[in-house]
């Protein structure tokens, strides 16, 4: 059987989910789009065509499909006349295979993937009842410097109700380096958690999206290990340093929560540092695999699980920068907990005995590949499945927390999820 190598193979993948741009105000600054004429959409959907017929590879997903999906939604591709109103469209139409991982974006939203810095206010939110509860503040932003706390609620923004956080975002893109920012700001009406409503006023600034990992201790016998992604901030370096100074820890928390994921390569770097050199944790189900599978079994079908248990070619840890830590495990996990952080935290789970503590994760664990489109439009695409060590598929089938903790964190008191971490740590 010939194949490439799975390391090459593996390096080069994705496990970033699709972003949820009604829930987020960091880097959604994506505006109301550029006028898109007949023929770049014409392009850009003979370019789909040929990405999702030919390229594109999930188990039992029948992607020559496209083309009537297409046909059902082609009056609002038609009406579409801005390329952020076309890529929505489009979206629409690929949500149709049902799964992550697949997905358009418009020109800016694309260039604004690889930045490194947005403009802003640095605030992520989601729409409730009442308003905005604030999710997510990114450090040295407006928000931060405005004394805003996550779980308040915004409640009114530039006098009208604050309904969408569409109302936080900002229709220009980032400066460039030496020129003035556009003077934007929003006059907000916040209400903090014990009830009382105060006026804050914040002004836009370039904000870092790099988010770096970080190592803080609980007392004198257990560290946490903050990664919010395995993408761009995700720094080895850093992270081999943590991981050397939490070797003297007798417990161990690696909180993924809101890590919605990133490289193959980041995932198996974190890996090999905490698990035993050719431990084995999954495999990554490919179109290889399944093209043996079929030819050599005679199955008429291609179950990714059972394809899984036939590959003998697992994903396995390698040595280390540093020894791998040797105390006990536990991993934090939430809705934001996906893809990349999915595989990691089963991994742990299933090789070590790690308890997932939280709520479940998002269960959108496919490897993908960009592929670049007329106009600066860029295509998602999955090329393969995953399927844990332990023969459980991880595509919409979210992980389950071993403790459950609903509470969220309040500013200035113990993390309740760390807290229960330990608790569990220690009992067993």
């Amino acid at each position: 059987m010939r194949r490439t190598s799975l390391f090459a193979f593996a390096a080069a993948l994705l496990l970033a989910p699709l972003a949820r741009s009604q829930t987020t105000g960091l880097p959604a600054n994506q505006g109301a789009g550029e006028p898109v004429t007949a023929e770049v959409k014409q392009k850009v959907l003979d370019g789909l065509q040929d990405v999702i017929v030919n390229k594109a590879f999930v188990p039992a997903v029948d992607f020559k499909k496209w083309p009537e999906y297409v046909e059902k939604h082609k009056g609002d591709l038609d009406k579409a006349e801005t390329d952020t109103a076309f890529a929505r469209e489009l979206n629409r139409t690929l949500s149709e295979f049902g799964i992550s991982h697949i997905r358009l974006r418009a020109p800016r939203a694309a260039q604004a993937r690889v930045r490194t810095s947005t403009f802003g206010f640095g605030i992520s939110v989601r729409k409730d009842e009442k308003g905005l509860t604030i999710l997510q503040i990114a450090p040295d932003s407006p928000g931060t410097n405005a004394g805003l706390k996550v779980g308040e609620m915004i409640t009114e923004v530039d006098g009208k109700p604050a309904t969408d956080a569409a109302q936080l975002r900002i229709e220009a893109d980032a400066p460039a380096p030496g020129t003035a920012p556009p003077a934007k700001t929003l006059a907000m009406k916040v209400q903090s958690t014990d009830g009382k409503v105060r006026d804050v006023t914040l002004t836009a600034k370039s904000i870092s999206t790099l988010r770096p990992p970080t190592l803080t201790w609980v007392g004198t016998d257990a560290a946490v290990l903050k990664i919010t992604t395995f993408s761009l901030g995700y720094d080895r370096l850093v992270i081999e340093k943590e991981l050397s100074d939490a070797a003297k820890a007798k417990y161990l928390i690696i909180d993924l929560r809101n890590d919605g994921g990133g490289a193959v390569r980041n995932l198996d770097h974190l890996l090999n540092l905490l698990l035993p050199e050719g431990t084995e944790y999954g495999v990554h189900v490919r179109r290889a695999f399944v093209d043996d599978y079929l030819k050599e079994t005679h199955a008429s079908t291609a179950d990714p699980v059972e394809v899984a248990r036939w590959e003998k070619t697992k994903q396995k840890t390698r040595k280390g920068a540093v020894e791998p830590y040797k105390g006990k495990i536990a991993v934090l996990i939430n809705r934001g907990s996906a893809s990349a952080s999915e595989i990691v935290a089963a991994a742990l789970h299933d090789t070590v005995g790690a308890p997932l503590v939280g709520q479940p994760s998002r269960g959108a664990v496919l490897a993908s590949v960009y592929a670049k489109l007329e106009g600066g439009f860029e295509l998602q695409y999955p090329i393969s499945d995953y399927v844990t060590i332990k023969n459980v598929r991880l595509e919409a089938n979210p992980l389950q927390p071993d403790v459950a903790v609903t509470a969220r964190p309040e500013e200035g008191k113990p993390d309740p999820v760390v807290e229960a971490a330990i608790t569990k740590l220690k009992g067993s």
